[in-house]
């Protein structure tokens, strides 16, 4: 029996894991009966991968992230700042949305308040110009993946924690949305235990990975490539989704090996803002990457397979 594992994304912490679990299980069953399948998602047979407060816990402590000010943006250190920064403006343009000039200061120096003042004005304008995402979601998803790709206590405590989830008795269909892809990607790539699993299906949704800021982290770690336990990669994404700006095809996400190739699935997704995997909107119907049948049918094959 092929298991499912479920990767959520960032901004989870504070929820309740069995909720933000069955939202997701409900909204992929909505998937499946769309997709045509006959298929019961059973607790038996998925496992739900939650790290939220974990990741809030270690990359902020007690006291909460950062307000989105000039000041405590400019008081992170240099090299994040910097990253966050990109992230931003990529973002921004991958909206087609109006750039702001970065000051000469900052371009020339990278010192912390000139870049921590440029960041402001990426951010006025991600707010003005970017519907349906807000500054705060993208400053916190960029400073998690930064965490995430830097810190040896931060990676090794989630990794551990899907790498746990993923058994090595039986073949696993990973599913994983927004951070979770770049967690869910590392781990396949590069974890000790690697080795011994079965992916016939590696689904991610609305996947930040080839924002270039985080794919130049990924690829100064390793060659990217296909993780080897993965048969099949498919990357879903609907082209208005501000977090997966870019498909993981050969321009914006280059393999080396070239072959096999990750299969870019383009979607339109309901969800307010466009991002969500699982939701259950006001009217009680559900929306999101999960819900929509080329989604969920591609897990119903690859779980009947």
């Amino acid at each position: 029996m092929t298991r499912l594992v479920l990767v959520h994304g960032r901004d989870n912490q504070g929820l309740d894991a069995d909720v933000l679990d069955r939202t997701w299980t409900t909204v992929l069953d909505a998937g499946l009966r769309a997709a045509g399948s006959s298929r019961v998602l059973h607790d038996a047979d998925t496992s739900f991968v939650f790290y939220g407060d974990t990741l809030a816990g270690l990359v902020a402590g007690d006291v909460g992230p950062p307000p989105v000010t000039v000041h405590a943006l400019a008081a992170l250190p240099g090299d994040e700042l910097a990253f966050v920064a990109a992230v931003v403006e990529e973002v921004l343009r991958g909206a087609r949305a109006g750039v702001p000039a970065r000051p000469e200061a900052a371009a020339t120096r990278g010192a912390g308040a000139d870049v921590g003042a440029w960041l402001n004005l990426l951010l006025s304008a991600l707010d003005r110009y970017v519907p349906g995402l807000s500054s705060g979601v993208v400053v916190l998803l960029a400073r998690d993946v930064w965490a995430y790709l830097h810190d040896d206590a931060v990676r090794t405590t989630i990794d551990d924690a899907l790498a746990a989830a993923i058994p090595t008795d039986v073949p696993a269909v990973v599913v994983a949305h927004s951070l979770g892809s770049v967690v869910a990607y590392a781990v396949l790539r590069e974890h000790p235990g690697a080795a011994r699993w079965d992916v016939p299906l590696l689904l991610t949704l609305g996947s930040p990975l080839a924002i270039r800021a985080i794919r130049d982290v990924l690829a100064a770690r390793a060659p990217l490539r296909v993780p080897a336990p993965v048969r099949r990669w498919v990357a879903a994404r609907d082209p208005r989704d501000a977090l997966a700006l870019h498909g993981l095809g050969p321009a914006a996400f280059p393999l080396d090996p070239p072959r096999p190739a990750i299969e870019d699935l383009v979607v339109a997704n309901a969800a307010p803002g466009h991002h969500a995997a699982a939701v259950l909107l006001s009217d009680g119907s559900q929306a999101g990457y999960l819900a929509l049948p080329e989604v969920a049918g591609t897990v119903a094959a690859a779980l009947d397979g």
